[in-house]
C-alpha cells in the first residue's frame, strides 16, 4: 500500500480516538465548558483545584504574611441597624413603612424601632437559642456556590470558627458521591466501590431536575460508599434519597452496626428520607442492593453548629434553572437550615460585559435562584455573599474586570428584592484593584479568582466576625 493510502487508513482511526478522548473528558470533567477550561488553562500550584483559570504572567509576590493593607475594616453601621461592615441587612417586616425592594433600595441604616423583622434574624435567633440550650439541635448553615465554595476551603474555615463558638455539630449535609472530582469536604473522607454515576445542576444534568437539597444526585446499581468523619463522632444520621419505580433497598451501617434500612421502591418518583441515631459513630457504610438514587446524608450531633458545603463546580446563575424549583424548595424546607449562604458569580464574571443583555438581565436571573430558597425557608436567614474582585490581563497589567461593580450591584438588588441580606466581599476586600493587591500578598491565585488557603481563611474569618457581631447586636436588644 502506498504512503498516501496509509494516511487515509490512519486518519479515521485518529479521528475516532480524538472523539473518544473528548467524550471521556466531558464525562469526567462535567461538560464542554469545563473541558475547555482544562485544555486552555494551566493551574497554579497555590490555587484550589477547581473551576476555570488562566495563567498570569510572573509577578513578584510580596510576603504573604503582610496583609495589613488588604481587606480594610469597614465601619459598622450606626444606630439600631443590623448592618455590620460589608454585611448589608434588609428589613422584611417594617412598621407601617412601604419598602420597595425591587427598586434596589434597602433599609440600610434603619433602626430596630422601624422594623419588626430583619433578613438575618432567623440565624441570630437560632444562635441565641443554641447558647441558651433550647434549640434542640445543631445550628445549621447551608452554603451554596461555585468552585470557590466547592473546594471547602472557605466553608471549612467557617465551620471550624462556628464550632469553636457553639460546639461540634458534625459535618452536616454531605454528598454520598461528590458531584465533581474537585468537590471536597474537610470534615469527612469518602470512598466508593461498584458502579456510581453523579449528576449535578452544572455538570451531567438529569432530565427530571430532581437533585435534592444540594444540587446533585448520585445513582448506583449495587454500589457502596464509605464516609468517615475526620474528627470526633456523630449521633444523628439522615439519608436523603429518591423513591422511584424499580428501586432497591439501601442500608446504612454505623461503625459496622445496622443503622438505617431504606426501601427506595415506589410507584412514582418522590423525595424520601430515613433517619437513625447512634451513641456515636465515625464510619458510615452506605450500600445498595440494586438500583438506587441518593441525594446525600446528614451527619450531625444534638447540639453545636454545622456548615453544609453545597458548592458545585462550574455553577453559574443560570445553572439553577436545571433544578425543579418546587422540589428544591421542599428539600430546603426539610433540611431546615438557619442560615443559607449563596456565593455564585465567579464564572459568569468571565464573560459578562458592561452594557450587554446578559449583564442587564443578571438581577432577575439571580432573583430566580433566591425565590425557591425564600419559599422553602421563609423563616430562615438568607445571605448572598458576592464574589471577590477579579482581574484580567490587559497590555501586561492586571486591572479589575470592568463588570465587577455592576455584577455586585445586581446581586445586592436581587438579594434585597427577595428578602435576603447581602455581604459584599468585593467591597470588603478593597473594591476595584483588590484582586491584584491580594495576589501580590499571596492571598489569591494566579487566576485572580480562587483564593489561596491564607486568602480563604481571611475571607471566612471576616464573614464570621460580621455574623457574630450581628448576633451580638441582636442579642443586646
Amino acid at each position: 500500500m502506498s504512503a498516501r493510502d496509509s494516511s487515509w487508513t490512519v486518519a479515521p482511526s485518529l479521528l475516532w480516538f480524538g472523539a473518544f478522548l473528548a467524550g471521556a473528558l466531558i464525562y469526567l470533567d462535567g461538560g464542554v465548558q469545563a473541558v475547555a477550561d482544562r485544555l486552555t488553562a494551566k493551574r497554579a500550584a497555590d490555587v484550589p483545584a477547581a473551576g476555570p483559570v488562566f495563567t498570569a504572567k510572573p509577578v513578584v509576590v510580596a510576603e504573604a504574611d503582610d496583609t495589613s493593607d488588604v481587606a480594610p475594616v469597614l465601619p459598622a453601621a450606626s444606630g439600631g441597624s443590623h448592618d455590620v461592615g460589608a454585611l448589608d441587612d434588609t428589613c422584611l417586616d417594617p412598621f407601617g413603612i412601604e419598602v420597595d425592594h425591587h427598586s434596589g433600595s434597602s433599609t440600610r441604616g434603619g433602626s430596630d424601632e422601624a422594623c419588626k423583622r430583619w433578613a438575618m434574624d432567623g440565624f441570630y435567633k437560632a444562635v441565641a437559642s443554641a447558647k441558651q440550650g433550647t434549640l434542640g439541635r445543631a445550628v445549621r448553615v447551608s452554603w451554596y456556590g461555585d468552585s470557590v465554595i466547592a473546594t471547602d476551603a472557605i466553608p471549612g474555615r467557617l465551620r471550624t470558627k462556628l464550632q469553636g463558638e457553639l460546639g461540634d455539630g458534625g459535618p452536616g449535609f454531605v454528598f454520598i458521591v461528590p458531584p465533581h472530582r474537585f468537590n471536597d469536604h474537610d470534615a469527612i473522607t469518602r470512598a466508593q466501590s461498584g458502579n456510581w454515576g453523579s449528576h449535578a445542576i452544572s455538570v451531567m444534568q438529569t432530565p427530571d431536575g430532581l437533585y435534592g437539597p444540594g444540587g446533585a444526585t448520585a445513582e448506583t446499581d449495587g454500589g457502596k460508599s464509605t464516609i468517615k468523619v475526620a474528627h470526633g463522632k456523630v449521633t444523628n444520621v439522615e439519608l436523603y434519597y429518591l423513591a422511584q419505580p424499580h428501586g432497591s433497598t439501601v442500608t446504612v451501617t454505623a461503625d459496622g452496626e445496622p443503622l438505617i434500612t431504606a426501601p427506595t421502591s415506589a410507584d412514582a418518583k418522590a423525595a424520601a428520607y430515613a433517619a437513625g441515631t447512634t451513641a456515636g459513630a465515625a464510619r458510615f457504610d452506605i450500600e445498595s442492593r440494586g438500583r438506587a438514587r441518593l441525594f446525600g446524608m446528614t451527619l450531625e450531633n444534638a447540639k453545636g453548629a454545622v456548615v453544609d458545603n453545597l458548592g458545585v463546580v462550574s455553577v453559574n446563575v443560570k445553572s439553577w434553572t436545571n433544578a425543579d424549583a418546587a422540589h428544591w424548595s421542599d428539600e430546603l424546607a426539610h433540611r431546615s437550615a438557619d442560615l443559607i449562604l449563596i456565593t455564585i458569580g465567579a464564572n459568569e464574571a468571565q464573560w459578562l460585559q458592561p452594557g450587554d443583555k446578559d449583564t442587564k438581565d443578571y438581577q432577575p436571573h439571580y432573583e430566580s435562584v433566591l425565590a425557591p430558597i425564600r419559599k422553602g425557608r421563609p423563616d430562615a436567614a438568607c445571605l448572598v455573599v458576592s464574589p471577590t474582585d477579579q482581574a484580567e490581563e490587559k497590555d501586561g497589567a492586571y486591572p479589575s474586570r470592568p463588570v465587577m461593580p455592576l455584577l455586585v450591584d445586581a446581586q445586592r438588588k436581587a438579594a434585597h428584592a427577595q428578602g435576603c441580606a447581602f455581604y459584599s466581599t468585593y467591597d470588603w476586600m478593597g473594591g476595584k484593584g483588590s484582586a491584584s493587591k491580594w495576589f501580590r500578598k499571596g492571598l489569591v491565585g494566579s487566576d485572580f479568582q480562587h483564593l489561596t488557603q491564607k486568602g480563604a481563611n481571611k475571607l471566612a474569618d471576616g464573614l464570621y466576625e460580621a455574623l457574630m457581631t450581628g448576633y451580638q447586636k441582636y442579642a443586646s436588644h
